[in-house]
């Protein structure tokens, strides 16, 4: 099978993409990196905190897909074994630094362009929230929040990711969310605390 282009517009799904580059087609692994790397990246970004570790951990994951061609896995399963081999770059390069990872405060992902400037401005505002106490959640249950929320994985395709079983994913989601939102609430009170008060919100 070769990959079919027309006007620009690529014709297959990704089952019969991965099936052309299994067949040696060269042009069918660009296609896989040009349909996952933003998702890929993303995962990375959030797991390292860290945008050149990110970048790397991108590369050689695309590496060992390019290497164990002849392993590629049909969709959806393809989705867990290309997020497996991600997690696997990103815990190397966590237990390899020994370093404490560091919260940015930072949107990973770009705001939408539609709206006025202030409308985009709390947006990009209520995102960086998001994320920056996102960060702050344990390794064990961030990793399940951004699989769940930003890459919208099911329960049996995280399991297969994290290696645990579709309950341990269910209960580490309910925990995550749980802090999550507690944490969320605090930072909302006692920013209207400071408003009250006439102090300047950080």
């Amino acid at each position: 099978m070769r990959v079919v282009i027309r006007s620009g517009v690529v014709l297959m799904t990704d089952t019969e993409i991965i099936d052309a580059f299994k067949s040696g087609d060269e042009l069918a692994f660009a296609l896989l990196y040009g349909r996952y790397k933003t998702g890929i990246y993303t995962y990375c970004l959030k797991m390292l905190l860290d945008r050149e570790e990110a970048l790397d951990a991108v590369q050689d994951t695309f590496l060992r897909v390019y290497e164990n061609r002849s392993r590629l896995l049909s969709t959806p399963a393809f989705r867990s074994w290309l997020f497996t081999i991600a997690r696997n770059q990103c815990l190397n390069r966590l237990r390899h630094s020994g370093r404490h990872v560091r919260i940015e405060g930072r949107d990973t992902r770009l705001v939408a362009a539609g709206g006025t400037p202030l409308s985009r401005l709390e947006k990009a505002e209520r995102r960086a929230l998001v994320n920056k106490h996102l960060e702050m959640l344990r390794p064990a249950y961030r990793e399940v929040v951004i699989l769940r929320e930003y890459h919208n994985l099911s329960y049996e395709e995280i399991a297969a990711v994290t290696r645990t079983t579709v309950s341990s994913v269910k209960s580490r989601l309910f925990k995550a969310r749980r802090r999550l939102a507690a944490s969320l609430s605090n930072a909302i009170k006692e920013d209207k605390v400071r408003v009250k008060f006439g102090e300047k919100a950080t």
